[in-house]
């Protein structure tokens, strides 16, 4: 009986596929890709007391007492991926798994999966996971997964749930997204988030021709941090806006390339739109932490609920050359700058930098090899600090890599 159960499912399963291919027209598609790289890291400095209030910089070690790191990746990367684009009359879609391995393991995971209702000429409604309206791929870094310089440089808001119009205004595409929150308690204990509403993201990109375009984006996200007044009673409740603004461009001459972009947040972290070692916190809990840190006693407002905001430059460049149809050739440069708002004469900064070379050989149709070399460098961590208290600055260390991306299309 069971057997028969199992067969039944499967006929069924079949016939339903069979009625959707004949309605619409399936894609299917994969990619396999692997990352075959070495990497020399650099811990950087870490602070270390020497007696109260005073302080310098010493080597930072890992629990082997290494103060610098050799690795070799040599994985399936994580963005592998299979799936489908369906299209039919009024509505079309997609679905993409992407697929991982752990030795002999693996894993499969959700990508992408959404659908388009054309509800007029050039005009959809979106409803599922898919990149947000902020991402243009304009990097073709390959390393840790084909990072792209995404939040390096690149404003990148991930692949998340939304409801999104999308369609063509003039000589462009506007797209319009309510999108699933992120939130971060900001480092604060006993809390949780309260989200009111979606977050928000918009895009406009004109082309000019079919070989240059420029492109306008923009992001806002607000949500409360609940916490117990453990003076008072009662609950305290603090507001984390954020917002973001960008520019960019896709510009192409013949065989080369430019590709600039540079955007500015508020509270970006927070938002997932940078990573979360930009976060920020209340102003209490930044002023605790920097006492605890330096030894101090800085007098602080034991009742504040306000968040310290923190402030990213973001901004990148990727130049290239294709001289012919088999091999390219990319350089590119990412910069994160990262400062807080000043309270009670404190506040903190860091400059980071990221560069890469690479190559783009095209073995056979869908066969690619891309040799790469890279360098980030996380920058100085600088704190201004009031009443002339010594803090030195903080080395966050560097990374080199080189290797290679090989990777098959089918």
């Amino acid at each position: 009986m069971k057997k028969l159960t199992i067969i039944a499912l499967v006929v069924a399963i079949t016939a339903v596929f069979t009625v959707s291919a004949t309605a619409n027209d399936w894609n299917l598609y994969g990619s396999s890709r692997m990352a075959t790289f070495y990497t020399s890291q650099d811990l950087g400095k870490s602070l270390e007391e020497v007696s109260p209030g005073q302080f310098i910089a010493v080597q930072n070690r890992d629990d082997a007492n290494q103060d610098n790191i050799s690795d070799l990746r040599w994985n399936l990367q994580t963005n592998s991926r299979i799936g489908a684009k369906v299209k039919g009359d009024k509505v079309e879609g997609q679905f993409e798994f992407g697929v991982t391995s752990d030795g002999g393991g693996g894993n499969v995971s959700t990508r992408r999966l959404y659908g388009i209702w054309k509800f007029a000429e050039g005009w959809g409604l979106k409803v599922g996971k898919d990149y947000t309206p902020i991402i243009f791929f304009l990097s073709g870094q390959v390393f840790n997964n084909d990072s792209g310089l995404k939040k390096l440089g690149v404003a990148y808001g991930d692949r998340r749930g939304q409801i999104a119009v999308e369609g063509k205004l003039g000589p462009g595409m506007l797209k319009v997204a309510l999108i699933d929150p992120s939130t971060s308690t900001l480092s604060t204990p006993s809390s949780t988030t309260e989200v009111i509403i979606p977050k928000f993201e918009a895009s406009y990109q004109f082309n000019l021709s079919d070989a240059m375009s420029f492109h306008a984006f923009g992001g806002y996200q607000t949500y409360d941090i609940k916490s117990a007044n453990l003076l008072f009673g009662g609950t305290d409740s603090r507001s984390v806006n954020s917002w973001m603004l960008g520019l960019g461009a896709d510009m192409n001459f013949g065989p080369f390339y430019v590709k600039p972009q540079v955007s500015y947040y508020q509270n970006g972290a927070a938002a997932g739109w940078l990573n979360a070692n930009y976060l920020t916190a209340t102003k209490r809990g930044f002023v605790e932490d920097f006492n605890a840190n330096f030894g101090t006693a800085i007098p602080v407002d034991t009742v504040s609920t306000e968040v310290l905001d923190g402030n990213n430059l973001m901004a990148m460049m990727a130049f290239g050359f294709k001289p012919t149809e088999s091999l390219g050739l990319e350089a590119g440069v990412g910069y994160v700058g990262f400062d807080t708002d000043s309270i009670q004469g404190i506040s903190i900064k860091n400059n980071y930098m990221e560069y890469y070379l690479q190559a783009v050989i095209t073995l056979a149709q869908g066969v690619y090899l891309i040799p790469e070399v890279g360098y980030r460098d996380f920058g100085d961590l600088e704190t201004d600090t009031p009443f002339g208290i010594s803090a030195p600055d903080v080395d966050e260390g560097s990374l080199f890599y080189a290797g290679a991306k090989w990777q098959i299309d089918f």
